[in-house]
């Protein structure tokens, strides 16, 4: 690294640094506007779960889990399970692993066809999205007990993502609430194509290669970190080209470092790297990155970092119910978090309100999500 290039990137962690200060300062003022916001919303909550009589009592329900054996809390996360079900006068839970083969579709089917009123996803994004992809379009609910590196549904959703027991509290008696799915079907090259569903962020280039390439052995030692690891090595890549159609608007072409379609907009260490995605607005947002140099990349991080909300021309964001993405040559693609190979065209459409999701704290879900309730 050349003297300049290190006195930028120390200046970039010195900015960095003072913004975080700037955040924590402002902490107690967010945190007085959302306890005001969460008990306008508890008080909605109330009034939805009085005029609701279908629920099962608990000693009826039915919990299903599909697990990653291969996650270190995997042992942990069934022994507490078994225990809430068994103080709740529960039957004792339909425990079914997941492999590698499949993260959880046909476990999941079977949890349906057995009757279960919750099925909870243990482990990482990988499983959650296999156990939403069957459970879309039903009413039986999901939970979420996050086991994985990232945990960027939960972290959306606002679970306490490192607090097990109180994960699997709100994933069987947790408030219901509806949320979007994305459901995408992706081209290759062959001229197969794959039907998929994302609940996070799919996206093309930078983040499909990073996906693809992060050791598994430094994500088990460092966890989200390794991400930036395999992030440094594949940052100075060269922009594709794509064409992008928006519901039924007009064709555009971009060269882009990477493209996004987010139903959600958080990322780990609280950063947010698309402010206006929602889980439950019937949207998604497309997020296309041209930057050309490190000053751009910064300009990227600062925004994400700082949670600007205002665009900048090296980050377009435009929201849509439906989207066609083409490439002009293959690229990597990722879905939550999976890499899934290259791809020449993806079509992704919005499901608004498709999947019923217990836990989903009231400060992150939006005002006109409709709910359901999972108990009496």
């Amino acid at each position: 690294m050349d003297t300049t290039t290190l006195t930028w990137v120390l200046g970039l962690s010195a900015a960095v640094n003072v913004l975080l200060i700037v955040l924590v300062l402002r902490s107690s003022t967010v945190s007085r506007r959302l306890r005001a916001e969460a008990a306008e919303l508890n008080h909605a909550l109330e009034v939805e779960t009085s005029v609701a009589g279908h629920a099962k009592p608990p000693h009826q329900r039915l919990i299903a889990v599909v697990i990653n054996v291969t996650k270190d809390d995997a042992d942990e996360a069934v022994r507490l399970i078994h225990s809430a079900c068994s103080r709740a006068g529960m039957p004792a839970p339909v425990v079914m692993a997941s492999s590698a083969e499949d993260p959880g579709y046909v476990m999941t089917r079977r949890a349906l066809e057995q009757g279960a009123d919750v099925v909870i996803a243990a482990g990482g994004d990988g499983t959650v999205r296999a156990v939403a992809a069957e459970l879309a379009g039903t009413d039986t609910a999901l939970g979420v007990l996050p086991l994985g590196t990232g945990n960027l549904f939960a972290r959306n959703i606002g679970l306490p993502y490192s607090q097990l027991e109180t994960c699997v509290d709100e994933a069987i008696h947790g408030m219901g609430h509806r949320v979007d799915t994305l459901d995408l079907i992706l081209d290759r090259a062959d001229g197969t194509s794959d039907e998929e569903t994302s609940l996070v962020i799919a996206g093309g280039g930078l983040d499909a290669e990073v996906m693809g390439d992060t050791r598994e052995a430094l994500k088990q030692r460092a966890g989200w970190l390794a991400y930036g690891e395999a992030g440094l090595r594949h940052v100075t890549g060269k922009p594709r080209s794509i064409t992008v159609t928006l519901d039924d608007g007009s064709p555009e072409t971009y060269r882009v470092r990477s493209v996004l379609m987010a139903n959600c907009g958080s990322l780990q260490a609280g950063m947010v790297l698309v402010p206006s995605a929602r889980f439950d607005d019937g949207k998604l947002d497309a997020v296309l990155f041209s930057p050309r140099h490190v000053v751009d990349w910064a300009k990227i991080i600062t925004k994400t970092i700082a949670r600007f909300k205002a665009e900048i021309p090296v980050m377009k964001v435009r929201q849509a119910e439906q989207t066609v993405v083409s490439m002009a040559e293959p690229m990597p693609f990722q879905i939550d978090g999976d890499a899934v190979g290259k791809v020449v065209r993806v079509s992704t459409t919005v499901r608004p309100a498709s999947l019923v999701v217990n836990g989903v704290s009231t400060t992150h879900a939006s005002q006109g999500a409709v709910l359901t309730v999972t108990e009496d």
